[in-house]
């Protein structure tokens, strides 16, 4: 498996103008663990029952001059991972870091520093919150609705496409509403969050989703994404979700700090008290 989130990112950039023996390249070689000395073209030849035309066109479509310069790549993300974690030898460990490592370089680029701090203050100014998501999606709602809770917001995340239509009929201009949808293709979730805004609601969606969305909304928080997040068998789906709910989390926690530190405080449990 290929230890470089830039490398995985050129490769998924270009799967769409891949043909489908180009795309299985680009598979095996994000999914599969080999050493350098494996990677020669005569072996990837033999091993994917590939052409070496076949190869150096996987490696053109993926922005580089041919299949040497892509092995000289996968080199120098193994030397780095090696370098940065010299303890550990088992893949799984190796890839499930790299995944990690890889979302957190993508989110750091995407993050929009004012508009996460003006959807704080959107936090602060409401008098109830909402949260609408399904999946998992609606796990990192829960999540982001229970710190709030312990900060004094006013909030309740929901679930099902009966839930939100029973709650925006009492939606108002003081309320705020935040959609979670990896895919911005959850169309209870995005009806919804329209219907909040039309009833004066600020309305907010977190989705990796970067092409046009066809709802008017106040804010659009895009978030990083890796191949197939959304089936959850790399990482957790809702991590990169969880990652900015944080960042809004702390800069919310900046407002009147004080008061806010006071109210956390008096919802810690003493263990004897249970």
């Amino acid at each position: 498996m290929i230890h470089n989130h830039r490398l995985i990112s050129k490769m998924e950039a270009a799967l769409d103008s891949m043909t489908s023996l180009e795309k299985s390249i680009a598979q095996f070689f994000m999914e599969t663990d080999l050493k350098v000395e494996e990677l020669t073209a005569s072996d990837m030849i033999k091993r994917l029952h590939v052409s070496q035309a076949a190869l150096t066109r996987f490696a053109k479509k993926c922005g580089f001059t041919g299949y040497r310069e892509f092995v000289f790549e996968c080199q120098k993300s193994r030397d780095a991972m090696d370098q940065k974690a010299p303890n550990l030898q088992n893949s799984n460990t190796k890839k499930v870091l790299m995944n990690y490592r890889e979302l957190i370089e993508k989110a750091t680029e995407l993050i929009n520093e004012k508009q996460l701090q003006d959807i704080a203050q959107w936090i602060e100014n409401a008098e109830r919150i909402y949260f609408y998501g399904k999946g998992s999606s609606a796990l990192a709602a829960k999540e982001f609705k229970l710190r709030l809770m312990r900060l004094g917001v006013v909030c309740e995340a929901l679930d099902d496409t009966d839930s939100f239509t029973w709650v925006n009929s009492s939606i108002t201009d003081k309320c705020l509403v935040i959609g979670f949808s990896l895919s911005a293709q959850t169309a209870s979730v995005l009806e919804a969050l329209q219907t909040a805004g039309t009833r004066g609601a600020k309305t907010v969606l977190l989705t990796t989703q970067t092409d046009e969305i066809p709802y008017q909304l106040d804010e659009i928080v895009h978030i990083a994404t890796a191949r197939h997040l959304n089936y959850g068998n790399r990482i957790s789906p809702q991590f990169p979700m969880l990652f900015v709910t944080d960042i809004i989390y702390a800069y919310f926690l900046e407002i009147n700090k004080e008061g806010k530190t006071k109210i956390f405080q008096e919802t810690i449990i003493n263990p004897s008290d249970k």
